[in-house]
C-alpha cells in the first residue's frame, strides 16, 4: 500500500491562492479541496488533504471572502464556537421595548460568520477571492 504525504502549509496556501485567482469563485469546501489537490498531485501523487484542512488554511488568507449557506436546525441553547472556523463567539446584544439589553444572536469576530437565536447553521460555503483596485 502506497504510503500517503501531507503537503506542508504554505505550500497549501499557495496552491488555494492560485485556484481561487484562476476561478474566482468556488462553490464548497469539497469543490475547493478537489481543485487543490488537483495541484498537489501535479508535484506528488501521495499527496493527501481533507476538505476541513482547506477551509481551516482558507481562512488564514485576507484575500479570500468565505460566505455561509446556511440551514435552519432546532433551537440551540448556546453557541460556544463558531461552527465555521471553530474561533470563540460572541453574543449580541439588542434592547427591548422596555430598554432592556437581550441577547439576540452571535456574531464571529474572526470570519464574520453571524447567526441569530433562530439557530442557522451553514451547510455549504462560498469561497471568493477578492480583488484589490489596481493589484491581482
Amino acid at each position: 500500500m502506497p504510503t500517503k504525504k501531507i503537503p506542508k502549509q504554505d505550500f497549501v496556501i499557495n496552491l488555494i491562492k492560485e485556484v481561487l485567482r484562476k476561478r474566482g469563485v468556488v462553490q464548497s469546501q469539497e469543490d475547493l479541496c478537489y481543485h487543490v489537490l488537483d495541484g498537489l498531485k501535479k508535484y506528488d501523487k501521495k499527496y493527501v488533504l481533507s476538505p476541513r484542512r482547506v477551509k481551516e488554511l482558507v481562512i488564514k488568507i485576507p484575500n479570500v471572502e468565505i460566505k455561509a449557506k446556511t440551514k435552519k436546525i432546532p433551537k440551540m441553547t448556546k453557541l460556544d464556537k463558531c461552527p465555521v472556523c471553530d474561533k470563540k463567539v460572541s453574543k449580541i446584544y439588542g434592547k427591548n421595548l422596555l430598554n432592556k439589553k437581550i441577547h439576540i444572536g452571535y456574531v464571529c469576530r474572526r470570519c464574520g460568520y453571524t447567526t441569530d437565536l433562530e439557530s442557522f447553521m451553514p451547510m455549504k460555503y462560498l469561497f471568493l477571492w477578492k480583488t484589490v483596485k489596481g493589484k491581482v
